[in-house]
C-alpha cells in the first residue's frame, strides 16, 4: 500500500485520505465489503487467507520478502493459506485451543505473519512481541498473560531459557529454525515450514466479531 505524506495529512493511494473517509465511515461499509452479517461467523485468519483465494485470487502475490542476506521470496495467497494451516494444524496438535496465548517473538521473516493467521484460525489468542525485548520485558508480558506457547527463532532463544523456570504456563517453545544437530531441551518444539507437509484443509475456529483475537500491550497496560 503506498503512503504518501503532506504536512497536514495523510494519503494511502487505495483509500485516499484519512480524514476525509473517517467522517462518513460506518461499520456497515465494512459489513458490506466482507459479507458479514451481526452474529456471522468471522474468523479474521479465514479472512485474510482462504477467503482471498475463494474470491479467485490464490495466484496473486500477497507477500514479497527480501532477508538480511538480499535473497527474497514472494508468497502467494494460496502459499499463505497453506502456511497459516500447516502452523495452526501444529498448533492445535500440541493442545492449543480458543482464547490460549501464543506468542509470536521472531524477527520480520514470512513465519511471523504466516504463524499470526495460524494462530487466528484455532481461535487462539496472539501475542506478538518485539523481538528485541530483554528477557525481563519478555517474562512481564508472558506471566501477564500465561501465554501457553512461543513461537520464536534460535537466535532468541537464550532470553527465553533465562525465564522459563519462572513460567509454569509456558508449556511449550516452538523454534522455526531449529538445527536437527542440536539436541531439543525442555519444552522445545522442532519446526521447519518448508520440511513440513503442507495442509490443505483445516478446520477452522467459529470466531465473531467480538471474539478476542490479539494482545497488544503499551505502557502500564494490555489491551485485547
Amino acid at each position: 500500500m503506498k503512503v504518501q505524506f503532506t504536512n497536514s495529512s495523510i494519503s494511502m493511494s487505495n483509500i485516499g485520505y484519512y480524514e476525509e473517509r473517517l467522517k462518513n465511515f460506518d461499520w456497515s461499509i465494512s459489513e458490506k465489503e466482507l459479507e458479514h452479517k451481526k452474529g456471522d461467523i468471522i474468523n479474521i485468519g479465514w479472512y485474510c487467507s482462504d477467503r482471498i483465494c475463494l474470491s479467485g485470487n490464490s495466484d496473486k502475490i500477497a507477500l514479497n520478502y527480501e532477508g538480511f542476506d538480499s535473497v527474497g521470496k514472494s508468497y502467494s495467497f494460496n502459499d499463505i493459506r497453506l502456511a497459516s494451516n500447516t502452523i495452526g494444524t501444529l498448533l492445535r496438535g500440541l493442545g492449543i485451543r480458543n482464547e490460549d496465548r501464543v506468542c509470536l517473538f521472531m524477527d520480520r521473516i514470512p513465519e511471523l505473519y504466516f504463524a499470526f493467521l495460524g494462530v487466528l484460525k484455532i481461535g487462539a489468542i496472539v501475542q506478538p512481541l518485539f523481538s528485541a525485548f530483554g528477557d525481563e520485558s519478555l517474562f512481564v508480558r508472558l506471566e501477564n498473560a500465561q501465554t501457553r506457547a512461543i513461537i520464536t527463532q534460535r537466535k532468541h532463544l537464550h532470553k527465553i531459557k533465562k525465564i522459563i523456570d519462572k513460567l509454569p504456563f509456558l508449556e511449550f517453545i516452538i523454534i522455526v529454525d531449529h538445527k536437527k544437530t542440536k539436541i531439543l531441551e525442555n519444552k522445545e518444539v522442532a519446526f521447519n515450514l518448508e520440511e513440513a507437509s503442507p495442509v490443505e484443509k483445516m478446520e477452522i475456529f467459529p470466531t465473531l466479531a467480538e471474539s478476542p483475537s490479539v494482545l497488544h500491550y503499551k505502557i502500564g497496560r494490555a489491551h485485547v
